[in-house]
This record gives C-alpha cells, structure tokens and sequence, in this order.
C-alpha cells in the first residue's frame, strides 16, 4: 500500500496557505514509513514548507498527477480541505484512476493543534454517521472529563467547573444581549454551505427581525468586510476580547455554521445555528431556517443531554492530536488505519 500526500494543488488563489497543514501530512507520513506504508509528496511549490521536504517529494510544476500515478503503486490520495475549485479540478484529474481520496481537515476543540479525517469530505460534507457516530458509545465519564479539561482551558480553573455543573437545559434570554460571531465571508463554510452570503445581510436581517433585543457582533479576526451596519440595537466586539470568558453575559447565540457555535453548546449556552456543517443533524445546536426565523427567541430551549453524544464522538474518536501523528502507537490504535486500508 502506498499513500500520496498532496498539498495546494491545482491551487491559484494564494497556494501558500496549505503550508500551515503541511506537518500534519508531515507526522502522519513519518508514522506510517515506520508501519512499512510508503508515501509520498505532490505538492505546489508554495504550498509546503522546506525543511520538511525530502527525496520522496514531487512538486506540481513538475510531475503531473495522472503520470505519478502511473510510476508509482499508489492507492491512497490524501487532500486538505477538498472544497476549493483547485479541488474540483483534483477530483476530475483522478476520475479515470484507480485511487481513494481521503480528505483532512482541521479539529475542533480546539482547531490550533487538532485534525480530522474522512473519505467523504469535511465541514459540511463530512458523513459522521457512516463514521462512527452511529456505532459510538457514549462515555458519560470520559466525555465530562474532556469537557472539563476544555472549559478550564477556555474560561480557567475554577470558572470551568463551575460551568461543567451548569443546568442542562438552557433557554434563550430577551434581558442580556444576543451574542453573533461573524465568519470570513471567502471561507468554504460561507460560500458552500450558507444560507446568506454576506455578514452585512446576516447582521441587519437579525437586527430588524429583533428590534427588541441588543446584539453583541464579533467581526472574524482575519476577515475583511465591505461594511458593517451601524445599528441601534448592535455593538461590536473588538476582537482582542476573550468572547468565551464574556459566554455568562449572552442571552444566547446566533452564527451560521462557525465552529465557535459548538464551543459555546459545550459551555452550555444556548445556541441557534444556520446553514451546513459537521454539526448539522448531531444535536449540537438548535438548526434553523434563515428563511423563517422564529418569532420569539425566548421560546428556543436546547437539552445539553442530547448533545452528549455528538461531542463525545467529535473529543474521543474523530478528533486526532497533530503532535501525536508522530507517534506510531498513537496512529496504529487510532481509526486512520481502517481508512488506509486495502
């Protein structure tokens, strides 16, 4: 069995951001060397970092796919993210060859450090219950102990325990602000797998439908906006503001599909999400419709108990340390090896 990396290709729009997940592919190709699986690199020139590059490296400018293909026994096509046009145009080159593509992507909780992998795809393409989520044995124990561990982490020793024993049924609140973290309208979350295409629109829709309630908005760290509405009922967050040590001043929350939405279901904050993504159909949030908004945000309750399951799965099973790809043990006992194999 041989597996072959690839990193940005048939990537126009600023390949450099892949080298950022080049270790990720790095560790794991070095652990499964040792396991006696070779693999190899195919890569856009940008798109990698250098010192991690060795003999078994290919770049783009060079090699074509369908001929390394052709050279070497490969079985396995590793891609990051796989949602991109560059992508698209990935997926028609191998149509007519016999290779599985198995897609990575960054983790949850937190996503500095963890990853994930699928053979169908991620975000919102990513199938959890043909996954192991179906299958999945909820460990009440364990699962409240990754939650512990996580909350301390987030809000502090003390303050994490003391949300870790907090009611587990929770209700949207008209007396505090609504809290809104906005998302980078280029990002594939956006414009693959969400109703409204611009934070400007998503802000304002809410505003009017709610003119009763204030709404505390966090611009996205990295994004960069046309405009932001200036209105009545709506404050912005500056970004240099821990949002999660603010979570007891929130009535609830309002996003799309940001991976934010489900740290805050962790922390036991109500939480109404729309559109696509991995949380979509596990319970994680309450799912709505951006087309037919609830008229009353106080008659929105969510039952933590029925989330348990979900994040359970997402902390212990599909969520895989960076660091500890390097570790064949690690790798070997982990579900990797049921998707690299023959």
């Amino acid at each position: 069995m041989t597996v072959l990396f690839t990193l940005g290709l048939y990537q126009s729009e600023r390949p450099s951001r892949w080298a950022a997940k080049h270790k990720v592919f790095h560790y794991l190709s070095a652990s499964l060397n040792k396991m006696g699986v070779a693999s190899y690199f195919l890569c856009n020139q940008q798109s990698v970092k250098p010192r991690f590059v060795t003999d078994e490296y290919y770049f783009e400018h060079e090699t074509n796919i369908v001929d390394l293909l052709q050279q070497l026994p490969i079985r396995f096509v590793v891609v990051w993210g796989g949602r991109t046009p560059g992508d698209d145009l990935l997926r028609s080159a191998l149509d007519e060859c016999d290779v599985q593509l198995i897609y990575a992507e960054a983790g949850w909780f937190p996503q500095s450090g963890t990853c994930y992998f699928s053979p169908y795809g991620t975000n919102a393409n990513a199938r959890f219950e043909q996954e192991g989520l179906r299958e999945h044995s909820l460990d009440i124990a364990r699962f409240n102990r990754s939650k512990l561990r996580l909350l301390r982490s987030w809000l502090g020793f003390f303050a994490g325990k003391k949300v870790s024993e907090s009611e587990a049924t929770t209700y949207f609140s008209a007396d505090k602000p609504i809290f809104i973290p906005l998302q980078d309208e280029l990002d594939s979350n956006i414009l693959l797998s969400s109703p409204v295409k611009t934070m400007s629109a998503f802000v304002s829709k809410l505003s009017m439908t709610y003119p009763d309630y204030q709404f505390v908005v966090r611009p996205h760290p990295r994004a960069r906006y046309d405009t932001l509405p200036i209105l009545p009922n709506v404050s912005y967050q500056n970004v240099s503001v821990n949002p999660y040590k603010c979570f007891h001043d929130y009535g609830g929350v309002i996003g799309i599909n940001s991976t934010m939405l489900m740290q805050f279901s962790l922390m036991g904050v109500p939480v109404l999400s729309f559109g696509q993504s991995v949380a979509s159909g596990g319970n994680a949030c309450i799912e709505g419709d951006f087309d037919c908004l609830p008229e009353d945000l106080t008659k929105l309750h969510f039952d933590h108990h029925q989330s348990m399951k979900f994040f359970d799965f997402l902390l212990n099973s599909k969520q895989l340390s960076v660091k500890k790809l390097k570790s064949v043990k690690y790798v070997r006992n982990s579900y990797l090896m049921t998707l690299f194999k023959e």
